[in-house]
C-alpha cells in the first residue's frame, strides 16, 4: 500500500505542491470547491498521478474528520500539505478567520493521530504574519484554544475588517505549528509552517489589484519579482525530505525579503 500524501487547496500553491510531492504516492486532494477539484483530477491523473479528489471545507471539524477518515484507509501518511485559506479580498473578516485559523486547528488535531515515524506537516501562513504586531498574551490563548472556540480566542471583533483578520489568522497558523511540535515529535513526526510573500497565483494577482501599495512593496524588495508556485513547493519538498530531519516547530519566511525591508531596512 502506497504512503499518502495529502494537499488541501487546489489552487496555484495546492497544485504545484501536489504535483512536486505526489509522485509515487496516493495522492489526495481536497478544496472546498468541488468544480475545481473536478477541473484539476483528470490532468493529475493524465499526467500519472495516482490521485483522488475530496470536497472538503477545513472550517467544519466533520468536514475535517472525513478527510482524515479517508487518509487512514488509503495508506500510511507521509506527507500533510494545508494550503486552503482565505485572503483578505475573497471573504468576510469572521469567514477568513474560520477557515485560515480555525481550519488550521483541526487539520492539526485531526492528523495528528495519523502521523507516524517520518510524517511531516507543512501548514501555509504568510508574510503577513510576520508583520502582525506580536502579542506573547494573544499568541498562548490562541495556542492554547480548542478549534471549537478559536476564533474567540483572537479577541477579535464580529466585525473585523478582512486585512486584520488575514493578518492575525497567519499569525495564529505559525503559533499552531509551535503548539503541535512536542505532540508530533513525540510520534516521530515533524510539523512546519511556510510564510510566502507575494506569489503568482490567482490570489495573488486579485490581492495586488485591490491593493495597489504592494506594487510597491514588490519594487523595493531585495527580490523585486513575484514569487512563483513551484518555488514555494521546492521548499515544501524539502521540508518534508530528509534533509530537513532536523526541522520542526518553527516557520520558513519565503518571500524575497519584503518583510526584511519593512522591518529592518533604511
Amino acid at each position: 500500500m502506497s504512503a499518502v500524501v495529502v494537499v488541501t487547496g487546489a489552487g496555484g500553491i495546492g497544485l504545484a505542491c501536489a504535483r512536486r510531492l505526489g509522485s509515487g504516492h496516493h495522492l489526495v486532494l481536497a478544496d472546498a470547491d468541488r468544480g475545481r477539484l473536478e477541473s484539476v483530477l483528470p490532468t493529475l491523473r493524465d499526467e500519472g498521478y495516482d490521485v483522488h479528489g475530496h470536497q472538503t471545507d477545513v472550517s467544519d471539524s466533520g468536514s475535517v474528520r472525513d478527510l482524515a477518515r479517508l487518509v487512514a484507509d488509503h495508506g500510511p501518511l507521509a506527507t500533510v500539505v494545508h494550503t486552503a485559506g482565505l485572503s483578505p479580498t475573497m471573504a468576510s473578516g469572521q469567514r477568513i478567520l474560520a477557515v485560515n485559523l480555525r481550519g488550521t486547528a483541526l487539520m492539526i488535531d485531526a492528523f495528528e493521530p495519523l502521523a507516524t515515524t517520518g510524517t511531516v506537516g507543512v501548514f501555509i501562513a504568510s508574510m503577513a504574519g510576520h508583520l502582525w504586531p506580536p502579542d506573547r498574551d494573544g499568541d498562548r490563548l490562541v495556542a492554547a484554544a480548542d478549534p471549537a472556540d478559536i476564533v474567540d480566542a483572537t479577541g477579535l471583533p464580529a466585525e473585523v475588517d478582512p486585512a486584520t483578520a488575514y493578518g492575525v489568522s497567519k499569525r495564529g497558523v505559525m503559533t499552531r505549528v509551535v503548539a503541535a511540535a512536542h505532540a508530533w515529535g513525540l510520534k516521530g513526526a515533524r510539523i512546519v509552517s511556510i510564510s510566502p510573500g507575494m506569489i503568482a497565483t490567482g490570489m495573488g494577482h486579485q490581492e495586488s489589484a485591490a491593493q495597489p501599495t504592494m506594487a510597491q512593496m514588490l519594487r523595493d524588495s531585495p527580490v523585486p519579482r513575484l514569487g512563483t508556485p513551484s518555488e514555494i513547493a521546492d521548499a515544501v519538498a524539502w521540508l518534508a525530505g530528509p534533509s530537513a530531519s532536523f526541522v520542526t516547530g518553527t516557520d520558513l519566511l519565503i518571500d524575497g525579503g519584503v518583510v526584511a525591508r519593512m522591518t529592518g531596512g533604511a
